[in-house]
């Protein structure tokens, strides 16, 4: 089994070489051992990576994983690489030990740990973490599957500071002793159900956050989300809800419209929820979130006020993006999910021309008909899923069909009215036309910024 200190010479595989395999490649060389790096793609589509691993003097293949991964005492999983992978159970089979990234940076993260994992609105919260613990004037680090890697951030985690770390479920699949001091699991609705079946097996990979931690730890978790709840039953560590009402216990809620933690005989109130710097009523869930943990983190009452007035959001995430003719637009490209699009809907009162479609992620768009109905004028939809959606959401608005999104944002602008918002929600992944999220969103917003 391998330990920190066990790492120098120790013969590591890493296959995959997105952003998170290239960092604990780095990471665990510098730290020793003997790495290889193992991807599927072709080398002539990896040229940087390429540059990167021969600087740090890293072996390297391209264009398959061969006979030669096997040929070490761990392999390291990037997290795009399912753990019931074929060479993944190969590997088991032959009694190589099988972590991921995260995982491993983990065992190098000095101080206190904040992770935060959920359906919707990890990204957010981390960063709104990341913010309350700026103004604490404590030393901070915030990483994972925000876009920054722990693997690249740990050397600069201080003893006495605080890392936020943003956890998905595909890292979570491979962790082993990962501990967090604060975990956080913020909601649970359908998603990744193409590589996790169904919604409990998600819910269990998603609830081993809490998995290694001890009483001395803290699991806060969303206390209106029955499957939430009764995935946090068994934690070892203590539990603390945040919820809209008053829960009765100790945990974050809302008092006389003030976000309010009780804690250890102590009833805290923080700013007004009208006062929060990004807008919705999902994003008052987030900030008690951030408020309970950064109250477990002995973050001073005045930080956390400070950075729940002054954070202002992430890109692609109910981003606005231009106010033309009083049409407002928004980027919000980061739901790929129902539940995302089902937040960003009820986070507006105007009437929405709404941008929707993308790679199905097996959603049952059914469950946005009557809000659709409700909120809608307008849909535009575009990428595979469109006829399904269409289908799910029949006699419910008005509907058009974009072969790009440059047509799709040449049609809003065409029937939009003054008052209307135009919301880019896919509620799917990018990936039939895009790269990732980001880059749909910022060719979004270079569209609209030319209009």
């Amino acid at each position: 089994m391998l330990k920190r200190d066990k790492i120098k010479n120790t013969s590591i595989t890493v296959m995959g070489a997105a952003r998170s395999g290239m960092d604990v490649a780095i990471l665990l060389k510098r730290k020793g051992a003997s790495v290889f790096l193992s991807e599927m793609a072709d080398i002539k589509t990896k040229a940087d990576a390429v540059k990167v691993l021969q600087i740090h003097d890293i072996p390297f293949e391209f264009g398959g994983h061969t006979e030669r991964i096997f040929k070490s005492e761990v392999i390291v999983l990037s997290p795009g690489i399912p753990s019931d992978h074929l060479l993944v159970k190969k590997a088991k089979s032959r009694h190589i030990e099988v972590l991921g990234e995260l995982e491993v940076a983990s065992w190098f993260c000095r101080g206190k740990m904040a992770a935060i994992t959920g359906s919707n609105g990890k990204s957010t919260t981390t960063a709104l973490l990341g913010e309350i613990a700026k103004q604490s004037g404590l030393p901070f680090i915030v990483a994972g599957n925000i876009g920054t890697s722990l693997s690249s951030q740990v050397d600069r985690s201080d003893e006495k500071g605080i890392a936020v770390v943003e956890v998905s479920n595909f890292q979570l699949e491979t962790i082993r002793d990962f501990h967090p001091k604060v975990g956080v699991f913020l909601n649970l609705t359908p998603d990744h159900l193409d590589r996790h079946g169904t919604l409990p097996e998600y819910g269990r990979i998603k609830a081993r956050i809490f998995e290694n931690q001890t009483s001395r730890d803290f699991a806060i978790y969303y206390g209106e989300d029955a499957e939430v709840v009764s995935l946090v039953q068994s934690v070892h560590s203590q539990r603390l809800p945040f919820q809209t009402q008053d829960p009765g216990t100790d945990g974050a809620f809302i008092l006389d419209e003030r976000l309010s933690v009780r804690w250890q005989n102590r009833l805290v109130s923080f700013c007004s929820v009208y006062d929060v710097g990004i807008p919705g009523p999902h994003n008052v869930d987030n900030a008690l979130a951030a408020s309970m943990a950064a109250v477990c983190l002995d973050i001073p009452k005045a930080a956390i006020e400070k950075g729940l007035r002054s954070f202002r959001g992430l890109p692609h995430r109910l981003e606005l993006v231009r106010e033309i003719n009083q049409v407002r637009w928004y980027n919000d490209s980061k739901a790929t999910n129902v539940d995302s699009v089902k937040c960003a809907l009820d986070s507006f009162e105007n009437p929405i021309i709404l941008i929707a479609g993308g790679r199905d992620k097996s959603s049952d768009f059914s469950v946005l008909k009557d809000r659709v109905q409700k909120k809608t004028r307008i849909v535009i939809l575009i990428g595979e899923a469109a006829e399904k959606i269409e289908r799910s959401w029949e006699g419910k608005s008005r509907f058009f069909k974009a072969d790009s999104l440059s047509e799709a944002v040449e049609n809003a602008h065409r029937l939009a009215c003054p008052g209307d918002v135009v919301l880019l929600s896919p509620g799917c992944a990018s990936f039939d036309m895009f790269e990732n999220f980001e880059e749909r969103g910022n060719q979004f917003k270079a569209l609209v910024k030319v209009l």
